[in-house]
């Protein structure tokens, strides 16, 4: 088992390294706002798309690497992040209450307005991501009735840990914590919601890994894993090893257990993005 005190160092260190934009012939490239800890990435590609704009919000992870990722998209919208020193309570507190996720919408509406004058934008679908720590501020906003219907999308890149219900050595995820994560599960595989959920195969101490997590969610679904022979190679050498899909819900696992394999997951990042873009 990995230590949390190694664990949280490994990635924060990882979060640092800086990587570019895919096509060096005519790069995306953004201009940077911010709204306090915010970083708001308007892409160069903004003038050239309508008045109904995506807003995808990531959680944890640095801007430069999630732009790379989101600029081999095509940048199809406004790219917000939050990434804060600490681990997933930081995230759910800063989220504490509904007025911060509004009052974010709202903000970046009036910078979509300031960007293009001359034809109104505003903000359409909302699509929140996630990487390691980030799921804390994910289950607080799925606590908000305003915010739940708000969001569209969910990505969850090796982000959905979880205590246990009594006794750890039983190792039971708490279905308590995993309210809000189940409910818009079900939504997407209603085809009403998307979510798209990755795990590394990593065992931290003392809480629900993300395979655990991801476990939990497919059993409640009535589903059960597909596993794929042999691994399927992917972006930033993943290594996908089983799926699960049902309506526009996926559950993607992958190999790996060292710090490096969990990275991956924030690194390749837009291999996840795409299926819900």
């Amino acid at each position: 088992m990995v230590s949390l005190r190694r664990f949280v160092a490994l990635v924060l260190a990882a979060c640092a390294v800086s990587v570019q934009a895919a096509d060096p012939v005519n790069p995306i490239t953004f201009r940077q706002d911010r709204l306090g800890a915010v970083v708001v990435s308007v892409p160069s590609t903004l003038a050239k798309q309508g008045p109904d704009i995506t807003l995808w919000l990531h959680l944890h992870g640095a801007p430069a690497v999630v732009e790379a990722n989101f600029a081999a998209l095509g940048a199809p919208g406004v790219l917000v992040n939050l990434t804060l020193p600490g681990l997933s309570k930081v995230y759910a507190d800063h989220f504490a209450t509904g007025v911060v996720f509004e009052k974010l919408v709202q903000d970046v509406d009036a910078i979509m307005a300031r960007e293009s004058p001359d034809m109104p934008r505003r903000i359409g679908r909302v699509v929140v991501s996630s990487f390691s720590a980030g799921f804390g501020g994910v289950r607080q906003l799925l606590r908000q009735p305003r915010a739940f219907d708000r969001i569209d999308a969910l990505v969850m890149a090796d982000s959905i840990y979880c205590g246990y219900a009594g006794d750890p050595a039983a190792r039971r995820v708490d279905g308590e914590l995993m309210a809000g994560f189940l409910r818009f599960a079900r939504l997407a595989a209603d085809g009403r919601k998307r979510i798209v959920i990755s795990h590394s195969q990593q065992v931290p101490e003392g809480y629900a890994s993300t395979t655990e997590t991801a476990d939990f969610l497919i059993r409640q679904l009535d589903g059960r894993r597909n596993p794929v022979v042999p691994p399927e190679a992917w972006a930033g050498g993943l290594q996908l090893l089983s799926r699960f899909s049902r309506g526009h819900c996926d559950v993607l696992g992958f190999a790996g257990e060292a710090a490096d394999d969990h990275m991956r997951h924030l690194r390749a990042i837009g291999a996840l993005l795409v299926r819900v873009q």
